[in-house]
């Protein structure tokens, strides 16, 4: 029997379970994510829709495997997953999420989720291993955290992660007096159309352009079609910069809409690839999407960050009105040499 299989069904505060119809399972694992960022304060809360799309085009996850369940008395209480990432930096990534419903929260239940994530990390890593893969890379297991859940935080230093890396959900509050930047010469604004060969182009141009940035991972064929599905995806939002026919830069704007019924505009990517940096273009394409968000009915508009983003992203957002509201942290150990945990032995 391996780790996992000896966390599954073993009793505790909550009973795990692995994943057995991830169609059926898709709405309840949403409300679970949904009321945990409420809780935390998360700005960013992804619709049914959205959620659905991401998990129908997971990939190095199966959901069999990889996605456990957490009830009591029947009742969905939680949720974690994990997956495997080589970041392009050199290192591998073992990576596990997990939410527990805020109302189960303070009871252990986080705790038997995490330990059966680092069991089922260890197995794929030690697959990995026997099978020769990834021996010149560094290896760490990692996982996120949002900034309000301070006992999930908490649970994670207990079990010997560090922190390493923070994000910013910001917003600017209104969509007043926008200011009018000019497009640098050179450049020229284009519509997309909702076709895939269009779509490509800017896709590739937007995973392009991110590859020397944090936890940057391939715009894979697979990522294209979820892409393509996401119902938060609107070509018509889009600005896009061409330079003759390349695309130069672009922000790809979005109206979500959450549980609540509650629309906010997002600018879900800023993007300027290499060649065109420096030179004001990305000011010029933020300032054009906030003026397309208040003409669809937007009074505010919000972004996500990569606190250290070695193209000083924040300075440039914050002088364009957004403010830092919630966020995230990234945490990380060594990948250890056997990580095994058996439920009774887990800290509660």
């Amino acid at each position: 029997m391996t780790a996992t299989e000896q966390l599954v069904d073993t009793i505790g505060p909550a009973r795990l379970r692995l994943c057995r119809d991830l169609e059926a399972e898709i709405p309840t694992l949403w409300a679970v994510q949904d009321a945990a960022r409420v809780a935390d304060s998360e700005i960013d809360r992804n619709s049914l829709a959205g959620f659905a799309t991401y998990y129908r085009h997971l990939e190095r996850c199966d959901p069999t495997r990889d996605l456990v369940v957490a009830e009591v008395d029947g009742t969905v209480v939680g949720y974690a997953r994990v997956e495997w990432n080589d970041s392009n930096d050199g290192e591998r990534w073992y990576e596990g999420m997990g939410n527990v419903h805020p109302d189960w929260r303070r009871r252990g239940i986080g705790t038997q989720l995490l330990a059966w994530t680092e069991a089922r990390r260890a197995e794929i890593a030690a697959e990995h291993e026997a099978a020769g893969e990834a021996t010149d890379r560094v290896r760490a297991v990692t996982t996120f955290v949002l900034d309000g859940d301070r006992g999930g935080a908490i649970l994670l230093e207990r079990r010997g992660y560090t922190a390493f890396r923070w994000f910013a959900s910001m917003r600017r509050p209104d969509l007043d007096d926008l200011p009018e930047v000019e497009l640098p010469e050179g450049f020229d604004i284009r519509p997309i159309a909702r076709d895939r060969v269009a779509m490509r182009q800017v896709f590739d141009a937007d995973v392009e352009a991110f590859r020397d940035h944090f936890g940057w991972t391939e715009g894979s064929d697979e990522k294209f079609e979820e892409f393509l599905e996401d119902p938060d995806v609107d070509t018509s939002l889009w600005i896009v910069a061409f330079a003759g026919d390349e695309v130069a830069g672009g922000v790809l704007n979005g109206i979500h809409v959450n549980a609540d019924g509650e629309a906010a505009g997002w600018l879900d990517s800023v993007f300027t690839r290499r060649p065109w940096r420096k030179k004001g273009l990305a000011r010029a394409l933020i300032a054009r999407s906030l003026v397309v968000l208040r003409e669809r009915g937007m009074t505010a508009a919000s972004l996500g960050v990569d606190l250290a983003n070695a193209n000083q992203a924040l300075a440039l957002y914050e002088s364009c009105g957004f403010r830092a509201i919630s966020g995230a942290t990234a945490y990380r150990k060594p990948l250890p040499a056997r990580v095994a945990h058996r439920l009774e032995e887990a800290p509660r």
